[in-house]
């Protein structure tokens, strides 16, 4: 990364690897992504400018820059050329349009969304946690190792698809596991020269792409065949009632659809990831395991969680949000510049794109002392309130903030807490966790497997204990280079060969 040389064209034009001919950093950005990008912070500073290809694009870090970008002057920032590939899945829905047509979509799903219509969900997610753990003790007993995304995947879309459509899709969920992994490898723009080809042509990319549709057009219809027959399914309900605001016409099947498939993936894969890199952090770091478990055992009593002592999981949310900024689920949101701007004292040519990676705004050493250890105590009321708000955005900010952050932070808690009271959690030995290819998600990039110890809930403190204190800083807190997850603590888990 130090090899790389600025560009320094004019006062107004923000510095920048040059890149190689026609290619641009097209080769750094498909070694590594994440790696690329936070070498830029590091060697550029907060606003930095590259060449991808034949796109001018800005990387934007600075707090500043990106409340410009999602907030102040957000009708200048659409999605742009880098969402086109989602739209090959997707189609036109919540994450891929703009304008009024976003603008009445996202009005008609809001309602489930909100936090008061959220708390309906707690039984749902406590039930389908529940059937998991109880699948996790016959495979404790015969120490048989779980794929910890795989469980996390299908835990987090059953629990979507019967809180927001009350379709239990759990009996297709492995074969689906299967396909939303093509999603995630067909949606992101890698520059090979297969995704120029027409769609028409039967490539194996094409072909694919084909394969995915017919398996969620067949999920949309069992979905939509279920509300005609029940009625029930507070998301499929809003959809089926919803009207286009430009025709007020009720939505098309192809718009249906598309929202459907958008909820579906985005809804559940973003969760999985962020609990995938939780659970692992935890293990991984013994005082946060010891605090948590206090917690966990002061505020649940061994019982399961509702809406109102989930809420009194404070510091599991703090762990939570630590592994948000260590691991955001999504770590880089494209913009493209409709008009010219200006973003930190440099210019911002219209037409040229522009990414916010949370990734790297959550490893700026300006507001994150030592960011890569892993340490709750960041998420304090008094930090946060001295922090800038723009400094953490894990899901994103502005009008277009995600719609399901509230669902996502209330399933997390709660399968963390359900998890930590009936397993310990060890991650088998192998290469090291690493992540940051171009993909649309923080996958780590290879299977995640663990081996699970079950044990009993510890008794409910007495009144005046004190549960431990986790360290605010160094200690077992330590991470290795960008892109690659934390070295476990020795003493934390015996298997923990490059945990998170």
């Amino acid at each position: 990364m130090n090899t790389l040389t600025a560009t320094a064209t004019s006062p107004a034009t923000a510095p920048g690897p040059k890149g190689a001919p026609l290619v641009g950093s097209l080769g750094p950005w498909r070694r590594n992504t994440a790696e690329f990008l936070l070498g830029l912070q590091r060697d550029y500073g907060e606003l930095v400018r590259m060449r991808l290809g034949p796109m001018t694009v800005h990387q934007a870090t600075s707090p500043e820059a990106v409340r410009r970008v999602l907030v102040e002057n957000n009708a200048n920032y659409v999605r742009g050329p880098l969402y086109e590939q989602f739209g090959v899945v997707m189609g036109k829905g919540l994450l891929t349009t703009d304008g009024e047509f976003w603008r009445g979509h996202r009005r008609a799903v809001q309602p489930v969304f909100l936090k008061n219509a959220v708390a309906d969900i707690v039984p749902n997610i406590v039930a389908a946690t529940q059937e998991m753990l109880d699948e996790w003790e016959a495979r404790a007993a015969r120490d048989e190792p779980v794929d910890l995304m795989a469980e996390m995947l299908r835990l987090t879309l059953v629990t979507l698809s019967r809180s927001l459509f009350a379709y239990d899709i759990k009996p297709a969920s492995h074969v689906l596991k299967r396909i939303v992994d093509d999603v995630v490898e067909v949606m992101f723009r890698r520059g090979t020269a297969s995704e120029m080809l027409p769609s028409w042509l039967p490539t194996a990319r094409n072909r694919k792409i084909a394969h995915i549709h017919q398996v969620f057009d067949e999920v949309v219809a069992n979905v939509r065949e279920n509300y005609a027959r029940t009625g029930e399914g507070p998301l499929i309900a809003l959809m089926e009632q919803a009207e286009d605001p430009a025709t007020g016409q009720p939505w098309t099947d192809r718009q249906l659809r598309d929202e459907l498939l958008t909820i579906y993936l985005a809804g559940h894969e973003t969760t999985a990831v962020s609990l995938c890199w939780t659970l692992l952090s935890i293990a991984n770091h013994p005082h946060v395991q010891e605090e948590l478990d206090g917690e966990i055992d002061e505020v649940l009593g061994g019982g399961t969680p509702d809406a109102d002592s989930a809420a009194g999981l404070t510091y599991t949310r703090m762990v939570v949000d630590e592994s948000l900024r260590m691991y955001p689920p999504i770590w880089i949101f494209p913009r493209a510049a409709v008009g010219p701007d200006t973003l930190d004292g440099y210019d911002i040519e219209a037409g040229s794109s522009i990414l916010l990676s949370p990734l790297a705004s959550h490893h700026n050493p300006r507001h994150w002392d030592n960011p890569v250890a892993f340490d709750p105590y960041r998420f304090t009321p008094q930090a946060v309130r001295e922090r800038p708000r723009m400094a953490y955005f894990p899901f994103g900010a502005g009008p277009r903030q995600c719609v399901g952050n509230s669902m996502a932070l209330l399933e997390l808690r709660i399968i963390v807490a359900m998890i930590n009271q009936r397993f310990q959690l060890n991650l088998v030995p192998g290469d090291a966790l690493r992540y940051g290819s171009p993909v649309i998600s923080l996958r780590p990039l290879r299977d995640v497997m663990v081996r699970l110890r079950s044990r009993e809930p510890k008794p409910k403190p007495k009144p005046g204990s004190v549960t431990p204190a986790a360290s605010a800083a160094g200690g077992p807190h330590a991470a290795s280079a960008a892109g690659e997850a934390p070295a476990a603590d020795s003493s934390a888990c015996p298997y923990g060969a490059g945990g998170a």
